[in-house]
């Protein structure tokens, strides 16, 4: 954990083993990720107790909120026949023209957004909880639900209010009717532009037969001439970095219906639906589309339209989180056949980051001789993740470590002579059927 927090060089998992804190030889850390689950011990409970010891660590805001932010990363596992469960999942790519898909595992991350303040540029998270997304599940709803968990392990969210921002993919019925189930969180979900919505049905006098009708007035996101006038309005002035100006305007319509399922009815589940946009100095749309933002929840009327956009904004430093993981800490580096060691490496991966975010105060930055001279330096800013990292290696010689001192042993017999190892098994890769294909092959 100290090399791995502490990592300048290592490309990969066993270089670790050359960094001046691992005091071990590069065959432990095989040794470590493999009794990270012990054999008879439940891997839910233990990750539950991880989830919880990282929950105490959330200080209190001073806002009147918690905020929390949940998002799904890939781990591309293409040249790996020999692990189970592996499927086509979800991967950005840069070439135009690509399909953004690849073959392997999805991760669910849970994460605490501390509050800033002044002018903290910083983008600190504190990772609480990491799933892998099975074949058979859906990412956001496994994500909702380790949105509860945080919520019903800890006091302290139980007693106050707790915002939830995400993207597009957690504006479904089935994370409305999650959210639904814990009354003191509210979710922040963007929207695509081309969804509808609707306008509850009012009280009607006339009595008819049949069921009553539940839906009115579509609201067509790309149709402004089905919109309302809204409910509510705010103006806000930005600066950028360069001293441009810009101007913020949103829009709010309460009390906004979608369509659901059998099983989930969503027509009782009003939520608010929020428009901004965002203006140059000459007027024009900064942005082609604005943002649409879906507001659920049983408290959802107590956070301004200012306080909402202030608290969307803060979900981008998730993907900060997910591309420092990835290239610092080795995230999805680990090239390992069995499921459950990847598993085991991503909760390792987790601990260290926390480490670093609980190191962060007492840290001091570490420029280059070329970097020294940079703004970033100069201030007085809070070091960042990687700048943390430079410095963790000073950290940990200064405080001390809790790992033990290592133990000689000796040489180990190895393989025998004429032995033979079983070939492992190669599983095909899992293909989700289309909802078409479901229907017709079920009896």
């Amino acid at each position: 954990m100290d090399s791995l927090s502490s990592n300048q060089h290592a490309r990969s998992v066993v270089e670790l083993s050359l960094n001046p804190v691992h005091r071990r030889n590069y065959c432990s850390i095989t040794r470590v990720v493999d009794e990270f689950y012990p054999e008879n011990e439940d891997r839910a409970a233990k990750n539950d107790a991880l989830t919880q010891i990282l929950c105490q660590q959330c200080a209190a805001p001073h806002r009147a909120y918690h905020l929390f932010g949940v998002d799904c990363t890939p781990n591309p596992r293409r040249y790996s026949p020999t692990q189970v469960d592996r499927g086509f999942v979800y991967a950005p790519n840069t070439l135009s023209g690509n399909k953004p898909v690849t073959i392997g595992h999805q991760y669910s991350i849970a994460a605490y957004l501390p509050e800033k303040m002044n002018d903290d540029t910083s983008s600190w998270i504190l990772p609480l909880a990491c799933h892998r997304v099975r074949s058979d599940e859906k990412g956001p709803l496994v994500g909702m639900k380790q949105i509860s968990q945080c919520l019903q392990s800890e006091e302290k969210f139980k007693d106050k209010l707790c915002v939830v921002v995400a993207d597009s993919a957690y504006s479904t019925p089935e994370c409305l009717a999650e959210t639904e189930k814990n009354p003191n969180q509210v979710q922040i979900s963007r929207v695509r532009s081309n969804r509808v919505f609707y306008y509850p049905v009012l009280d009607e006098n006339t009595i008819k037969m049949g069921r009553k009708k539940q839906f009115a007035n579509a609201f067509k996101l790309k149709d402004e001439s089905t919109w309302k006038e809204p409910d509510k309005q705010f103006e806000l002035r930005l600066s950028t970095k360069k001293g441009k100006n810009q101007m913020v305007k949103i829009n709010g319509w309460d009390n906004v219906i979608m369509r659901g399922s059998h099983q989930i009815k969503t027509a009782h589940y009003p939520f608010r639906l929020i428009q901004i946009c965002l203006y140059k100095e000459s007027g024009q749309l900064f942005f082609k589309k604005p943002l649409w933002l879906m507001i659920f929840g049983e408290k959802r009327l107590e956070l301004s339209l200012h306080t909402i956009f202030d608290a969307y904004r803060q979900r981008f430093d998730l993907e900060h989180f997910f591309r420092f993981g990835k290239n610092k800490l080795l995230m999805d580096k680990s090239q390992t056949p069995d499921v459950g060691h990847e598993e085991a490496w991503w909760q390792l991966v987790m601990i260290a980051y926390a480490q670093l975010y609980l190191a962060r105060d007492i840290a001091q930055n570490m420029p280059k001789p070329w970097e020294k001279y940079l703004p970033t330096f100069q201030s007085k800013r809070k070091a960042s993740p990687t700048q943390v990292q430079k410095d963790f290696e000073r950290i940990i010689r200064l405080l001390g470590t809790p790992a033990q001192p290592p133990k000689r042993l000796k040489k180990s017999l190895g393989r025998q002579k004429g032995e033979r190892q079983i070939p492992r098994t190669r599983y095909p890769v899992v293909k989700k059927l289309v909802r078409n294909q479901i229907n017709m092959a079920s009896p």
